[in-house]
C-alpha cells in the first residue's frame, strides 16, 4: 500500500493523479480536505498525521509512506508552526517507519542543502548545517533531513530522500510562489526584476520521480532539478507563454529589499534564495528517476493554460 501525507499540496495532488492514472491504490492521510483532491478516487483518512497511534491504525509494515506534508513559509513569520511540522512532525514519522518496518520516501528540499558560494556544483549532501540558515523553513528542513539521513545511514530506516528545486506546474491550487507570480503576470504592463535566478522543475517530473522511487524501492538521495533560469529569463518565458509583451526593468537588490517592507507578497527570504548559487548536479535524477525532464517552455505553456481555465 502507498500512503501519502501532504496530498492537498502542489506536489501531492499531482502525485495522487499520476498514481491513480497508473492503476495504483493510494491512501491519503489528511488533516483536512482540499480543492486539489476533489473528484479523485483515493482513500482519504482524516486525523493527526503526526500522532503515532493514528499512524499505527492506518500504516502497516511493508507499506511505503511518502511524506510530503510541510509548511513552506517564505515570509519567515510562522517559525513555531514551521519547525513543529517540518522537523518534529517528520521526526515522528521517521521514528514510526523505522520501528514498524515501513519504507519512507521523504521529500526534502534543495533549500536544506548548504550551498557553495558564489559558485560551485551542488551535489546531494552527506552532512547538514541547520544553524547556518537564517530562515526557519530552510533550517527546519535541514534538521529534518539530517535526522532522516542519519536513520537511513545507520540502516535503521529503509527509504530515500529527494530534494526538489523550485516546483512549477499545473494543478497549483493554493497557489505556490511560482504560481502566484504567473497569476500576477497576467495583468502586468511592467515587470521589475533583480539579478539572480533559481532552478525549476515541472511538478509532473517531481511526481514521476517520487512514484518511481516508491515503486522501485529506490535507496539513497537524489536532487530533483531541471532548469536553471534567471529571474529575467523567467519573466520572459512567462510573457512568451502569455503571448504579450511587457517592459522588463531591473531593480537594484538594495531597493528590492526596501520594497519587502511594504509589499507582503515579497520577503527577504525570497530575495536571498534568488541570489544563492543554483547550479545543481542532477546527474542522479537523469540516470535513475527522470531521464527526460519536461522542457521549461512546455511547463510554462501548460501552467499558464491551466491558470487561464480557472480565470
Amino acid at each position: 500500500m502507498y500512503i501519502i501525507t501532504g496530498a492537498t499540496g502542489h506536489i501531492g495532488n499531482n502525485l495522487v493523479r499520476l498514481m491513480l492514472a497508473s492503476g495504483e491504490t493510494v491512501r491519503l492521510l489528511l488533516r483536512r480536505d482540499g480543492e486539489a483532491l476533489h473528484g479523485l478516487k483515493a482513500e482519504k483518512i482524516y486525523g493527526d498525521i503526526f500522532d503515532p497511534h493514528f499512524l499505527a491504525k492506518h500504516v502497516a509494515p511493508g507499506d511505503v509512506l511518502i511524506h510530503l506534508a510541510a509548511v513552506i513559509d517564505l515570509s519567515n513569520q510562522r517559525g513555531k508552526e514551521t519547525r513543529s511540522t517540518n522537523f518534529l512532525g517528520t521526526k515522528v514519522i521517521a521514528d514510526f517507519c523505522a520501528k514498524k518496518g515501513v519504507r519512507l520516501v521523504f521529500i526534502s528540499s534543495v533549500d536544506a542543502i548548504k550551498k557553495p558560494f558564489p559558485v560551485g556544483l551542488i551535489h546531494e549532501p552527506d552532512a547538514f548545517e541547520p544553524a547556518s540558515f537564517h530562515n526557519e523553513y530552510a533550517r527546519s528542513k535541514a534538521m529534518a533531513t539530517a535526522y532522516v539521513f542519519q536513520l537511513m545511514s545507520s540502516k535503521q530506516l529503509c527509504g530515500c530522500i529527494l530534494y526538489p528545486s523550485a516546483v512549477i506546474g499545473v494543478h497549483d491550487y493554493k497557489p505556490s510562489a511560482a504560481g502566484r507570480e504567473i497569476v500576477r503576470a497576467f495583468k502586468m504592463k511592467i515587470a521589475f526584476f533583480i539579478k539572480g535566478g533559481y532552478n525549476f522543475i515541472d511538478v509532473r517530473d517531481v511526481a514521476r520521480a517520487i512514484y518511481r522511487a516508491a515503486l522501485e524501492h529506490y535507496d539513497g538521495t537524489c536532487i530533483l532539478a531541471a532548469h536553471p533560469v534567471t529571474v529575467r529569463g523567467l519573466y520572459r518565458a512567462i510573457f512568451k507563454a502569455l503571448g504579450h509583451k511587457t517592459w522588463l526593468i531591473r531593480v537594484p537588490v538594495v531597493l528590492a529589499r526596501l520594497g519587502t517592507l511594504y509589499m507582503k507578497s515579497f520577503s527577504s527570504v525570497m530575495i536571498d534564495a534568488l541570489l544563492e548559487n543554483y547550479d545543481y548536479d542532477n546527474g542522479r535524477m537523469l540516470r535513475d528517476l527522470v531521464p527526460d525532464p519536461i522542457p521549461f517552455a512546455t511547463t510554462l505553456a501548460d501552467t499558464v493554460a491551466w491558470f487561464q481555465t480557472r480565470n
